[in-house]
Parts: structure tokens; C-alpha cells; sequence
């Protein structure tokens, strides 16, 4: 078999049997399975909203909020990195999207800007510089096919926020960042984080702290991920 054969054989693979195979094994669950990181955590404060309000309260509302919503459905089996004020360690992230066989991980968090004007929410998804694997044998080819597969699917579910985030907030969008974030770093599922809005802006403070906002917030990305699958 040449090289070009070799190829459209593993193109073949990546994208026609392995997602056939993957669909039936999860079939008997009648559950697809996420991760939701409610960013920071314990002496992880995250950025100062407020006096007492701090970014790890803000995410772990949202991402509780997310729960409560899927639980309900049943539809979408939700695991969330924290349920409580405590650390989470980028290794136990890993280990808990591992044990859970999630298929995607989505990271809240609160931006911080260098001056009162920044505002708007903004969606990172792993980036695509710099992951061309050696060049040469069939096993890097495939690889790097599975790779581009979900970052591709990361770009997929980050669009799908844009769109819903955009109702909760009008014309707010900073748009989709393609860039290098410690959070989704080696992971091998469709991640992104969201940026809901800036701390250091007071017009985004007052929202990020409203509950309807947060609720709305939480529904938003809870209706990405339905669209996702």
C-alpha cells in the first residue's frame, strides 16, 4: 500500500469507523457524559468582583446551576470538577473527565482586563499552532487526524456558545480565540473555557452577580451542549 493509499485508508478510520464504533459503545448509556470546571476554588480566589464576591463563587453558581438544569433532562450525564470551596489540581481535572469518560470539558471562569473599558464575554478553544506532529509513519498521520478531529469539535462547541451567549448578552461578544490555555492542555476531548464577562469592568460586575443573569448564563451553555450532540 503507498503512501497516498495509506492515507484515505486512515481518513477512513478517523472519521467513518472509529465515531461508528464510539456511537455504539455509548448507545447502552442513553447518556452523553460532560465535565464543568468551575474555574478556581479554596485559596484559589480567582479575580474580586466584589467584597465578598470572588470569581470561584460566581463559577461554581453557574456550574451548579448547569447541573441542576441536565439533572432535570436527563439527557446529559454532568460531572463537576468541585461541588464545594476547595483547589482543584489540573491533574485531578484530568483524572475526573478520565473516570467519567466525558466527551467534552467546558472551564467557567471571569476575565480581568488592564483598564474599566474591557468588556463582553470571550471563548478560548485549544489551538491549532504548533500541534503538527513528526512527519512520516502512519501512526503520527493518525494522530494528528484524531487531533484535528476535536480541536476542530472544540471550534464546533465554542461557536455554538458564541451563539447562545449572545442572547444573554447582545453585541457583547469578543469572538473565539484560538490560543494556549493551561486549563485544556493535554486533553484529548472537545474543551473550551468561557470568559463570561470582566471583574474589572463595573458595568459587568453588576451582571455577573445578578442570579437571573447567572441563570441565564447557565442555560445558555447547557442549550450548546444539547446542540453539541
Amino acid at each position: 500500500m503507498n503512501n497516498r493509499s495509506m492515507k484515505i485508508f486512515l481518513i477512513f478510520l478517523v472519521f467513518i469507523i472509529f465515531p461508528l464504533c464510539a456511537a455504539i459503545a455509548q448507545a447502552p448509556r442513553g447518556k452523553h457524559s460532560v465535565t464543568i470546571d468551575p474555574a478556581h476554588g479554596g485559596g484559589d480566589l480567582g479575580v474580586k468582583i466584589s467584597d465578598k464576591v470572588y470569581e470561584k463563587d460566581i463559577t461554581l453558581a453557574i456550574a451548579s446551576l448547569m447541573k441542576e438544569e441536565f439533572d432535570k433532562s436527563g439527557n446529559v450525564r454532568v460531572q463537576l470538577t468541585r461541588t464545594a470551596d476547595r483547589e482543584v489540581s489540573l491533574s485531578e481535572r484530568k483524572q475526573i473527565i478520565k473516570k467519567t469518560q466525558s466527551e467534552l470539558f467546558i472551564s467557567i471562569d471571569v476575565n480581568a482586563g488592564f483598564s474599566k473599558n474591557s468588556t463582553g464575554f470571550e471563548i478560548y478553544f485549544p489551538g491549532f499552532k504548533g500541534e503538527s506532529p513528526e512527519q512520516g509513519g502512519s501512526k503520527e498521520i493518525l494522530k494528528d487526524m484524531a487531533r484535528n478531529k476535536y480541536l476542530n469539535d472544540s471550534v464546533r462547541l465554542a461557536q455554538l456558545i458564541q451563539k447562545h451567549m449572545d442572547k444573554v448578552f447582545p453585541r457583547k461578544s469578543r469572538g473565539l480565540r484560538d490560543a494556549h490555555v493551561l486549563a485544556l492542555e493535554g486533553l484529548s476531548i472537545p474543551a473550551v473555557v468561557v470568559e463570561i464577562g470582566f471583574a474589572t469592568n463595573p458595568e459587568d460586575r453588576k451582571t455577573i452577580v445578578d442570579a437571573k443573569t447567572q441563570a441565564a448564563v447557565a442555560h445558555a451553555l447547557c442549550q450548546s451542549i444539547k446542540d453539541f450532540f
